[in-house]
C-alpha cells in the first residue's frame, strides 16, 4: 500500500504535534509544509524532517502532490484554506474549531459536498479509545440513564496580543480554541442542544475570556460547561446517570481511561426503629466518614485505554481509511455535527455579547 502523504498548513505547535504523531500512523508522512513565510516553512521542515517547504497555502494547494492536508492555521483562515484545497479537489482536515462560525462551517461543507471531497473536522479527542469506550458504555447504560453531562477546561494566561487566543481578528477566545472539547463531546453523546444559557467575560482585547454554559439536549440530558483562557479549571468530563457516574481518566483533551462508580437508587428509608435511631445512624455513617476522610463516591472501577503516540494518529488512520474507501466524511466526526458545534458556539458569544451590552442573557 502507498504512504499516505500530508500536505500541512501551518507552522503552530499543534502541526508539530500532528506531524510528531503520524510517526505511529497507518503508512503515513508529512510531505510538505507552507506557511505565509518561507523562512517560517524551511525552519518547520528542517526541524521535523519535513521534505519540502512552500511559501503561501495558494500556492500549495495549487502544488497538490498529497492525499489530504492538515490545517492548522489560526481559526479565522480556516475556511479560507479549506476552500482552496476542497477547490483544488484535495481532502482536508481542519484543526478545531471548524471554522469561526456557523456560516463558514456551512460554506465549508456544503463546497466539500458538491466537489465530492472530503472534509473533517480535526477533534482528535474523539478518536481516542478511552473515549470511544466512553460512548459504547453509555451506549449499554452501563450507569443507568444518562441525566447530566458536565465539563470544564481552563487555564490561566497572561493576555497578550502575540498569543492568538486573546487576538479577535485570528478567531481568539475561549469558546473558539476550548470549548469544543466538551461541546463536541456532547454532541457526539447526545445530539444538538435544544436549550441553551450563558454567562462569561469578554476581555479587554474583545475575545471571551471566561464562560459559563447549560445546555438541554433533546433526550431531556443537561449539559453544565466552564471554559477558561483566564482561570485554571479541573479540565475533566463526566457523564451522571441514575446508576453511577463516569469519569474520563487525565484530560478532557486527552483522556487515558475511565472511572466508573455504580450507585443502585434508593428508595425511601424505611425502619422499625423509628426517627430517633435513623437520627442516630446517620451521626454513625458521618463521624466515619471524617475519620475515614473518604466518601462512598470515591469507590468504583477504573479502565485503562491508553493510546499509542501522541494519539493525533487516530485522526489521520481515520481520514486515510475514508479517502482510500471513497468515503467524503468520517461517520464518527461528521460534518453535521461540526457545523452543530459551530452554531451552539454562536449562540453562546450571541449570550455573552448581550450580557456584556447589558441585556438580559437569557
Amino acid at each position: 500500500m502507498a504512504r499516505f502523504r500530508w500536505g500541512i498548513f501551518g507552522t503552530g505547535a499543534v502541526s508539530a504535534k500532528f506531524v510528531a504523531g503520524l510517526a505511529a500512523a497507518r503508512d503515513a508522512e508529512a510531505t510538505f509544509i507552507a506557511s505565509r513565510s518561507l523562512a517560517k516553512a524551511q525552519q518547520f521542515a528542517a526541524g521535523l524532517g519535513v521534505g519540502r517547504a512552500i511559501a503561501g497555502y495558494a500556492e500549495a494547494a495549487a502544488a497538490g502532490g498529497v492525499d489530504a492536508v492538515y490545517i492548522a492555521t489560526p481559526p479565522s483562515e480556516h475556511a479560507a484554506h479549506a476552500l482552496l484545497c476542497i477547490q483544488a479537489g484535495i481532502p482536508v482536515l481542519i484543526e478545531k474549531p471548524f471554522a469561526s462560525n456557523a456560516a463558514e462551517a456551512l460554506q465549508i461543507a456544503e463546497a466539500a459536498r458538491s466537489n465530492s471531497v472530503f472534509a473533517m473536522e480535526g477533534l482528535w479527542t474523539r478518536f481516542l479509545p478511552a473515549a470511544q469506550a466512553l460512548r459504547d458504555k453509555l451506549a449499554t447504560r452501563s450507569v443507568g440513564e444518562a441525566r447530566l453531562v458536565a465539563g470544564n477546561f481552563g487555564t490561566s494566561q497572561v493576555p497578550d496580543g502575540a498569543n492568538g487566543m486573546f487576538n479577535p481578528a485570528l478567531g481568539g477566545g475561549a469558546i473558539a480554541h476550548l470549548a469544543p472539547y466538551p461541546l463536541s463531546l456532547a454532541q457526539w453523546l447526545f445530539g444538538t442542544p435544544t436549550l441553551l444559557h450563558a454567562l462569561g467575560t469578554i476581555g479587554p482585547s474583545g475575545v471571551d475570556e471566561d464562560a459559563a454554559f447549560q445546555l438541554r439536549y433533546s433526550s431531556g440530558v443537561i449539559g453544565s460547561f466552564f471554559v477558561s483562557l483566564r482561570a485554571w479549571a479541573p479540565d475533566d468530563f463526566q457523564v451522571l446517570g441514575s446508576d453511577g457516574m463516569i469519569s474520563v481518566r487525565g484530560s478532557i483533551v486527552r483522556p487515558y481511561g475511565l472511572h466508573i462508580s455504580h450507585e443502585t437508587p434508593r428508595r425511601a428509608e424505611q425502619t422499625q426503629f423509628g426517627w430517633r435511631a435513623r437520627a442516630r445512624q446517620h451521626g454513625l455513617v458521618h463521624n466515619i466518614a471524617q475519620r475515614t476522610g473518604r466518601s462512598s463516591r470515591g469507590r468504583g472501577r477504573r479502565f485503562d485505554y491508553r493510546y499509542a503516540g501522541n494519539g493525533f494518529h487516530y485522526e489521520a488512520d481515520e481520514v486515510s481509511a475514508c479517502v482510500r474507501r471513497g468515503a467524503l466524511e468520517s461517520a464518527n466526526m461528521p460534518l453535521t455535527d461540526s457545523i452543530a458545534v459551530a452554531a451552539t458556539s454562536d449562540t453562546i458569544r450571541q449570550a455573552l455579547s448581550n450580557e456584556s451590552m447589558g441585556h438580559d442573557p437569557a
